[in-house]
């Protein structure tokens, strides 16, 4: 039996109708034929042109798992409140674990999707950087760590890019992030990534990584600073912003325990969409996410 925190107060009707405006904003219509032609009977939708029926969930992600829409709710409200899965299973004292972490694992593949759907080319001023992201050298398991002794790559600074995931972040002033794993932060990865997101002639501020040493001639204004040399700032050149990014993802990331390697973009994504959307209130985050659910 779940816990009302979030729906207690919500009837099934009411719970139906806030759905049915995210699939809906305007008018029901038929999913098939696009009709408007259509009524409703109970919690299913019939289209008098093509005869066929469907239900609020039909075609989407939400018909992946078989619970109702008012589970649904609690677990998206749990979502945007960034609680694990483990712990909204226990907030919401739900019977089947599994079912909490699958309908997370539906939500975050639905990110990831949405953000390759959405893709666009941006413009404006940027800041572009590399991160690494793993776990910290002691909490690995006993044999990956003296492999690594045997490599030397278990001291801090030492590879790096052999033992974590590289990741590549661009950051709109005032905006957006936009991040993307890599297999190397070598010129040719990250110069590919920067004219396939990064319209020619904007403004692009880096460190002086050798990556970046061709943006000039790629039609781009160019400038840098030197972390080398201690200089963070040097009048409006500065990567602050995509770096305050960096530590905040990787403390939330955190609290995410044991992610396995082929999930690890899904988190990662889940990172990027929550940064650029948090200038929403819960029940406006809430509403994005069904939204991308029923999309």
């Amino acid at each position: 039996m779940a816990n009302k925190r979030f729906s207690g107060h919500l009837s099934c009707a009411k719970i139906f109708k806030f759905f049915a405006q995210v699939k809906f904003p305007k008018r029901a219509r038929c999913i098939r034929c696009k009709s408007y032609q259509v009524y409703r009977k109970k919690e299913r939708y019939y289209c008098k042109k093509c005869r066929y029926q469907f239900s609020l969930t039909t075609g989407t992600a939400l018909s992946k798992l078989r619970i109702p829409l008012r589970t649904w709710f609690e677990i998206v409200n749990c979502f945007a409140l960034g609680l694990s899965a483990h712990k909204a299973h226990k907030f919401l004292q739900t019977d089947h674990y599994e079912r909490v972490f699958k309908a997370y694992s539906i939500i975050r593949e639905k990110i990831v999707s949405d953000s390759r759907i959405n893709f666009e080319k941006w413009k404006g001023i940027f800041e572009v950087d590399e991160s690494f992201y793993g776990g910290k050298f002691i909490n690995k398991r006993k044999q990956e760590r003296m492999k690594l002794r045997k490599l030397k790559l278990n001291k801090r600074g030492r590879g790096a890019k052999y033992t974590k995931q590289p990741v590549f972040g661009i950051y709109k002033r005032n905006g957006n992030v936009f991040l993307v794993p890599v297999p190397d932060t070598e010129k040719e990865q990250l110069e590919k990534i920067i004219r396939q997101k990064i319209k020619i002639k904007s403004k692009v501020y880096s460190d002086k990584w050798k990556g970046y040493a061709g943006l000039v001639g790629l039609g781009y204004v160019h400038s840098s600073v030197d972390h080398g040399k201690e200089e963070y700032v040097s009048g409006k050149v500065h990567i602050n912003g995509m770096e305050g990014f960096w530590g905040l993802s990787k403390v939330n990331m955190q609290s995410y325990k044991g992610i396995k390697k082929k999930n690890w973009i899904y988190y990662l994504k889940e990172m990027e969409f929550r940064y650029n959307n948090r200038e929403l209130n819960h029940d406006e985050l809430v509403a994005k996410i069904v939204e991308i659910l029923m999309s």
